[in-house]
């Protein structure tokens, strides 16, 4: 398989991919597994053990309704909006269940499974199949797949992009530029943070095609039906911002992501401070900053969101250099290391302290604390899935070193992957973040097993001759 991959990197493209009765296996391998993961958790609460989950919740309520639908779709501007209108859709199918939305996610999450056998697939087919079943079996897309957030819905669109991406790159047509657009724009109206990877996407599209067409006007034209297959979706929500809110901003979260999150997490870094100290000195500061406000900012929430993001700022602005670099650096490592039984909701039903409010400036010191002071059954079952997250980081770094051997296009693109969630996520952690990443570090996990398979295969051959 290495050297197979190895002829690959020499030419301009990659295999044809895996045919359906694999996916099909790969798929109800992945369906069967959370579904029966889906059953075995007890209760409404276990399908909320995320915090931003009761939100969605009743956000779908809203929209379910209709003499609330359309009040609560032109007022929410914090979310966007697919997810609480998915939500919706599936209680009014199904009723007021929350774990009818958990089996649904199910069913997505092992689409999503197909997906990134897919794509390893473009590679090879032994890599493809290994990679999906890695992904039928991730403990990370099984556990979040059950949780009502829009993480399950936001990846299968993330997937779908990849692949057609993936595809373009190996030969590019115009329905594979605007199929990879209107996917991304999809994503986008579940969750805002792959706008800017969606820009940075434009050009690329344009530079691959003229790359393999060598026509400007190919290119052009790939470029143009990728942005606005990437728009359209987002278009709505654009223009009711736009003529209710005066605004070009997708939601009004960065306030509160900057004051809430990021400057107490790097407060914290630099001297220590209580997270909790922080959070509760911003909302001070942000109440002053309404107070001295020109006009009533109460009935935009740009607005409000704005005078957020500016106190925050002028307090970051305080704050070391080093601090930021490291409590991202920190961010970046706990992020791919942390194993999704952390939030699984049988283990958050454990009595366990809180990370964010874990005394200590360093990632050593909240470590430290929070595993081994007063240690319990939490934190004994989370070293152990620490420890076994070993081998699959392995495998990754091992699998990333023969992808940029045999083909070093798709590893840079791999890269520029990682590290745009990683950078925009930060010192902000958990396992869902780790969940974009998710189609990427598979299919490199896969890479270094199918050789592994390969050596087998040749072993046993030999001995039987």
């Amino acid at each position: 398989m290495y050297h197979e991959l190895r002829k690959r990197g020499t030419s301009t493209g990659m295999s044809a991919g895996l045919p359906a009765y694999p996916l099909l296996l790969i798929f109800t391998l992945a369906l069967v597994v959370r579904a029966v993961n889906v059953m075995l958790l007890h209760g409404e609460n276990a399908f909320f053990a995320e915090p931003d989950a009761m939100t969605y919740w009743a956000l779908g309520s809203a929209l379910a309704k209709r003499d609330t639908f359309w009040p609560t779709l032109v007022s929410l501007t914090d979310r966007m909006p697919l997810y609480p209108l998915f939500v919706a859709g599936v209680q009014n199918a199904f009723g007021d269940s929350p774990r009818a939305v958990a089996f649904v996610q199910s069913v997505i999450d092992a689409g999503t499974c197909a997906l990134v056998a897919l794509l390893g697939g473009l590679i090879s087919r032994r890599v493809g199949v290994i990679a999906g079943i890695l992904a039928a079996v991730s403990p990370t897309l099984i556990i979040l797949s059950s949780q009502l957030l829009t993480d399950t819905l936001f990846l299968f669109f993330f997937s779908v992009m990849l692949v057609c991406g993936a595809l373009f790159l190996c030969g590019s047509r115009h329905a594979l530029a605007a199929a990879a657009g209107l996917a991304g724009g999809l994503a986008l109206v579940t969750r805002p943070a792959i706008a800017l990877l969606l820009l940075a996407s434009v050009p690329l599209i344009m530079v691959a095609a003229l790359v393999q067409k060598r026509r400007l006007r190919f290119a052009l034209v790939s470029g143009a039906l990728f942005a606005v297959c990437a728009v359209a979706p987002i278009a709505p929500v654009l223009l009711r911002n736009a003529v209710v809110y005066n605004t070009v901003r997708l939601t009004s979260q960065t306030g509160d992501h900057l004051a809430l999150w990021i400057f107490p997490l790097v407060k914290q870094r630099a001297d220590g401070t209580p997270y909790q100290t922080s959070v509760a000195e911003m909302e001070i500061l942000f109440q002053q900053g309404l107070a001295g406000h020109a006009s009533d900012p109460g009935a935009n929430p740009f607005v409000r969101a704005a005078i957020k993001s500016a106190v925050a700022e002028e307090q970051l602005k305080a704050l070391p250099i080093r601090a930021f670099v490291e409590s991202w650096m920190e961010g970046m490592l706990v992020n791919l290391a942390v194993p999704a039984v952390a939030v699984d909701p049988r283990m958050r039903s454990l009595p366990k302290p809180s990370f964010y409010n874990t005394p200590g400036s360093t990632l050593w010191q909240k470590a430290r604390s929070y595993l081994l002071d007063n240690p319990g059954v939490y934190q004994t079952i989370l070293v152990l899935s620490l420890a076994a997250m070993l081998p699959f980081l392995a495998l990754q770094a091992a699998g990333f070193v023969m992808l940029a051997r045999a083909l070093p296009w798709a590893a840079v693109l791999a890269f520029g992957l990682l590290a745009y969630f990683l950078l925009l996520t930060g010192p902000v952690t958990g396992p869902k973040y780790r969940l974009p990443l998710e189609p990427v570090l598979i299919v490199l996990a896969a890479l270094p097993l199918a050789r592994l398979c390969d050596r087998s295969y040749l072993i046993r051959s030999k001995m039987l001759t």
